[in-house]
């Protein structure tokens, strides 16, 4: 179930049993812009979240009836509430109770009487992180379309079936019943219907065929994006009624190498809405059909490269299977070697920014083209590579020793015995990633037919790549704080499991460093929270250019950060906690009179796993208690862990 919000403001579910509390935590939140809902009982929350979906439930711990504890465990249990975080809310401040409403699947936890600001924005963290575990399910309900639509058209080189597995794909994956598909016929230049799913009955003749330039398939065909039409009785020959609500319709148009093939066609159910994100995953899904029409197209014109073809259809599944892009960067190369039998390969990527193009994966290299890398905006004497990638275009030398266009950038090939070379753009949306270069030992005429076989695994290669990056890109959200870019709470604690397991199995120290900022609120009370959040930017530069490689920082929560330091005992922490404490003091912050010792400094806290410790908890109350005596005792400064000052329900 999708969170719900109104508008732009979230809603709360706030379950305190009394009145005057809840009324307060109502005013509070209303006041800073949440829609509120109350209730004063376990059984009174499950029954209002039954009929009215919230964002985050506010959920006090001591209820008569049912406790806090109990409603946590139901919400988690039940497939439609599991996903909406929990703030326990209790005046017990014992850490067995945190850990039981943790372990239960509470998200966060809070102590009566608590602070106004540290309240909402705890709330607001939790809340943040529910956005970007959304748009990480969202992208991930994406690739798995592309995915299973991918391995549909992929099962056969035969249009008919490869527009029938498409079809039947898409509307699984969309929940929808209802969708056809078209395809140019070459020779009369109609659109011929050659798939159909749900229709009522069987669909007319003017829906079999459509002369150019008539009907909404070809508005969609002729604006090359997605056509959404909102009432299904706007397109002409479909046979739908007009219906209230109205069922709309999404018309996709099949595009593969600047070549109308066709048009995909979904029909919505009543009262829905295609919004962007929909049409974008369609439009890949269209994209992903094209792709396969023009293979199957490629294999129709040259069955004399059955075998080619083959290999191309294999190395497409295999590449459906993963999103690791080192991995798709060997396979291609493995692959594509083999497709002109190509005596080396290698295969360059565009940097992030666009800037530089560079070997990422290769063939049988030789040293210069493991090596090789040019900037993009070079204006003269480009080499082959670069043109390919610049103007989207192939390029091809078919005898090494007579070219003089290209000759600085072949010498090397030349020498290696190298004859001939076909450079081969990856494009994706029209946006170039990169290129294929392939390098043959005797000299070849590279005939349209091969260079239009590697133009087509290239495309299939680019969208792997951008598929693999936008996946790498997806799971860097998930675990990555948005404003500093360190790892967040979540993955922290995963972070932090992971070194201790090893630390414990290997026998090696492990220290934790807990860093607070000094009067942070004050400094955001006098500056506003664009400077605070830019010196929370700021701090965490400051902590990586003070770690080393492997070391692992991270945002603990607000202006609260967290050091992990591997093989590490404590007076060496000590020594770098103190070289951390002493580089915030010196940075020069906006805010030079926003406290009482002028810049924002650090106070740290420094705890290392001892033998005894269980659970990674402990080291981290260690490593908090210790934070807390140097905050107490002055700010600026940094405490050790005192062995043996964990209470006992600690463990």
């Amino acid at each position: 179930m999708a969170a719900v919000t109104t508008g732009q403001r979230s809603t709360i579910l706030v379950v305190e049993d009394e009145e005057g509390i809840a009324r307060m935590i109502q005013v509070l939140l209303e006041a800073r812009g949440f829609a509120t809902l109350v209730t004063h009982s376990g059984d009174e929350a499950l029954g209002r979240l039954a009929v009215h979906p919230v964002d985050l439930v506010l959920l006090d711990v001591m209820m008569p009836g049912m406790d806090g504890y109990e409603v946590c465990r139901r919400l988690k249990a039940d497939g439609r509430w599991r996903h909406i975080p929990v703030m326990m809310l209790t005046a017990r401040d014992t850490v067995r109770d945190k850990v039981l409403g943790l372990e239960i699947g509470a998200d966060e936890y809070i102590t009566k009487p608590f602070n106004t600001e540290e309240l909402i924005a705890r709330i607001k963290v939790l809340l943040r992180i529910q956005g970007m575990s959304q748009a990480l399910v969202r992208r991930n309900r994406e690739l798995q379309a592309l995915n299973a639509v991918a391995l549909a058209v992929s099962r056969s080189l035969s249009p008919d079936e490869i527009l029938g597995g498409a079809l039947t794909c898409t509307l699984d994956t969309l929940g929808l019943a209802q969708g056809l598909v078209h395809l140019v016929e070459p020779k009369s230049g109609h659109l011929v219907l050659r798939a159909w799913r749900g229709l009522a009955a069987e669909p007319g003749e003017a829906l079999h065929r459509l002369p150019p330039g008539t009907g909404w398939t070809w508005r969609a065909l002729q604006q090359e994006e997605p056509l959404v039409l909102s009432d299904a009785a706007e397109g002409d020959g479909l046979g739908l009624a007009s219906g209230n609500p109205p069922r709309p319709v999404c018309a996709v148009p099949l595009w593969s190498h600047d070549r109308g093939l066709g048009v995909l066609t979904v029909v919505g159910r009543p009262d829905q809405q295609f919004l962007a994100e929909d049409t974008a995953l369609l439009a890949a899904i269209g994209r992903q059909v094209a792709m396969a029409l023009e293979n199957a197209d490629l294999y129709d014109d040259s069955r004399r490269k059955v075998q080619e073809f083959e290999a191309l259809y294999q190395l497409g599944r295999t590449m459906a299977s993963t999103f690791n892009l080192q991995d798709i960067l060997s396979r291609i190369s493995q692959m594509v070697s083999g497709l002109l039998h190509a005596q080396a390969m290698s295969l360059m990527l565009l940097s992030p920014d666009g800037r530089v193009l560079s070997t990422a994966a290769g063939y049988n290299l030789f040293d210069e083209a493991l090596e090789a890398s040019e900037a993009i905006r070079s204006r003269q004497g480009s080499s082959p590579s670069l043109i390919a990638v610049r103007e989207k275009r192939p390029v091809a030398i078919p005898d090494i020793a007579a070219d003089t266009v290209y000759a600085p950038w072949l010498q090397a090939a030349q020498a290696q015995g190298y004859a001939a070379f076909l450079a081969i753009p990856l494009i994706a949306q029209d946006r170039p990633l990169g290129c294929m270069n392939l390098y043959m030992t005797e000299r070849h005429e590279f005939d349209q037919d091969e260079i239009q076989l590697v133009s087509t695994f290239a495309s299939q290669a680019a969208i792997s790549i951008e598929n693999a990056r936008l996946f790498e890109e997806t799971r860097q959200l998930a675990i990555t704080d948005e404003l500093t870019g360190l790892a967040n709470h979540r993955h922290f604690y995963h972070q932090l499991a992971r070194e201790v397991r090893r630390a414990q199995r290997y026998k090696r120290p492990l220290t934790l460093l807990m860093l607070d900022l000094d009067h942070f609120k004050g400094y955001n009370d006098q500056f506003g929270h664009l400077a605070g959040d830019q010196a929370l930017r700021e701090t965490a530069e400051v902590l990586r250019r003070n770690a080393r490689d492997v070391d692992i920082l991270a945002r603990y929560g607000g202006e609260e950060f967290a050091i992990i330091l591997p093989e590490t005992d404590l007076d060496r922490a000590a020594l770098q906690a103190e070289r951390v404490r002493a580089s915030m003091a010196g940075h020069a912050f906006r805010g030079k009179d926003s406290n009482p010792q002028g810049d924002l400094t650090v106070s740290i806290g420094v705890a290392t796993l001892s033998p005894g410790m269980r659970k990674i908890e402990e080291l981290v109350h260690d490593a908090d208690q210790a934070l807390y005596r140097a905050k107490s005792g002055g700010r600026n400064r940094l405490e050790l862990a005192r062995p043996g000052s964990r209470p006992a329900d600690a463990t």
